[in-house]
Formats: structure tokens, C-alpha cells, sequence
């Protein structure tokens, strides 16, 4: 639908895309605004370099770790296609109706934990996650190891009409991606695109089962989680170590049972 997006339908999955226009900006990597400035590198052409770089790419102690390592943007629905920017890019998909859908993504430059930019729902509860596999190579069976993984978490009835508000967290090499927005075009976007704007393999997606939270954790928990604990206890990329499925392992543990790792953190042994 004119030169700003196309749709496509994947073949195996059947999921209607996001497009972006060849015409448009490259997406935002190597050294344009809306990646991290510490030297790690941005998500690869290939599922394996983007996991499994062996660089040795390090984050400076020194680095401001929300500024350095966090790659955050909002995501949200638009009626319709503006300019890309070098802070803001837009994409679009048709829908099986024929009516064109717009999102734009919007990269923030963060110095501190993001309270001030998901003000409206920091006291709101985390309702449900969902965690998802996305396989190093479409032939591997589905009990491999080797897939990168990233999680999406819900806050229910956060929007003016009760739409659920979704917070994507990723660990890509030495960075932390971080997607939020309202709305099910927004749900959809970002399970198809990484912070960065770059297209995931969706036909190799493992879904896990969806896992509603039993004990209270509000958003401003676990951002002041992010901001004490993760950030406090960073380390560089290390394929068997300190990978994209440790930081999965490690945000669903304090999201199931956020007092015992706070104790654990703060080295409080009862």
C-alpha cells in the first residue's frame, strides 16, 4: 500500500508481518542513535551471531548502565505513516480485510531506570508472562538448546479501553533490549522484530505456556529489580554463562518469587 509497507504471510506459520519500505533508513545499528554506545554490538544478521558472538566484547565498568547497555523503545498503533527520523521509524502491515495497520517505534535515550516514561502503570500489577524460543536453525529439534530467548510481560487493563500492556525484555549479546506499548498490533509487532528493528525468525518460534504471576509484583518492582539488582550484577556475554536464557531464567525467578531473591540479592540468608 504505497511506499511505506508491505504485508507478507509466512508460509509455515502463517503470521501477517511488519514491513518496512527499502526506501526508508537502514534500521538504527552501527553507530546511529538507538543503539547502546558501549562497544557490544547490536543483533546480527544471522540467530547465531546475534547469541553466540565470540568478539569478547565487554561492558566498561565505567559505562551508565541504562544509558550503555539498555536499547529501550516504545511501541505504539498510528492511524498513519510518518517520517522516519533517526529517533522514530515506522512500519505497516495489511490486514486479511484489506485496512492498513501502522506502528511506530520510537528509541529513548535513558540515563535512569524509565519510571518517568511508564509513569501511568508503575503501580500496576504484572499479570502474566510468556516466555519464547526463537531456534538457531529451522532443522534442529525442538528440545535443542541453541535458541535465543526473550520474554513478554503483561499488565492488564493499562489502556484508556482496558488494552493489556506488554514489556518485552531481551538480552542480545551485552545488551538489554527492552519493547513496551498497548494494544494487540503492539503485542504482535514486537514478537516479530527485535529494539533494534531487525526481523526475527518467526517460523522458528517455540512458544512456552503463558504464566499468570500468584504473588503481587507492580512494574515499579520490577523496574527497581532491573536498576538494583541486574544492572548491579551485569556481566559481559559469555555463551555458557551469562547468556539470553540466564537473563530469562533469572527475571522469571524474581517475577514467581520476587522476596526471596530480593533476600538472595541483598545476601539475607532468612
Amino acid at each position: 500500500f504505497g511506499p511505506g509497507a508491505l504485508a507478507l504471510r509466512s508460509a509455515t506459520c502463517c503470521v501477517v508481518t511488519f514491513v518496512r519500505s527499502p526506501k526508508w533508513p537502514p534500521s538504527p545499528c552501527n553507530g546511529q542513535r538507538g543503539r547502546p554506545q558501549c562497544p557490544s554490538q547490536c543483533v546480527a544478521e544471522a540467530m547465531f551471531m546475534c547469541c553466540a558472538n565470540g568478539r569478547g566484547d565487554v561492558v566498561e565498568e565505567t559505562c551508565h548502565w541504562w544509558r550503555d547497555v539498555v536499547l529501550c523503545a516504545s511501541i505504539e498503533e498510528v492511524m498513519w505513516r510518518g517520517w522516519d527520523t533517526s529517533d522514530t521509524c515506522y512500519f505497516g502491515r495489511m490486514t486479511k480485510r484489506g485496512t492498513k495497520r501502522y506502528i511506530k517505534c520510537a528509541w529513548k535515550d535513558l540515563d535512569e531506570a524509565p519510571f518517568s516514561l511508564l509513569w501511568s502503570y508503575l503501580d500496576m500489577p504484572i499479570a502474566a508472562f510468556t516466555e519464547v524460543n526463537e531456534k538457531w536453525f529451522a532443522w534442529q529439534p525442538n528440545s535443542a538448546i541453541t535458541y535465543h530467548a526473550f520474554t513478554i510481560l503483561e499488565i492488564e487493563n493499562a489502556g484508556w479501553l482496558g488494552q493489556t500492556m506488554y514489556l518485552l525484555l531481551e538480552r542480545c549479546n551485552n545488551n538489554l533490549q527492552m519493547l513496551f506499548g498497548s494494544g494487540e498490533e503492539v503485542h504482535l509487532f514486537m514478537q516479530q522484530f527485535y529494539a533494534n528493528g531487525r526481523a526475527r525468525n518467526v517460523e522458528q518460534f517455540l512458544y512456552q505456556p503463558r504464566q499468570r504471576l500468584n504473588k503481587v509484583v507492580t512494574l515499579r518492582q520490577f523496574l527497581e529489580w532491573l536498576d538494583n539488582v541486574v544492572a548491579r550484577e551485569w556481566q559481559p556475554y559469555n555463551l555458557l554463562a551469562e547468556n539470553c536464557q540466564h537473563f530469562v531464567a533469572d527475571m522469571q525467578r524474581f517475577l514467581l518469587n520476587p522476596r526471596l531473591v530480593w533476600k538472595k540479592s541483598s545476601g539475607q540468608t532468612s
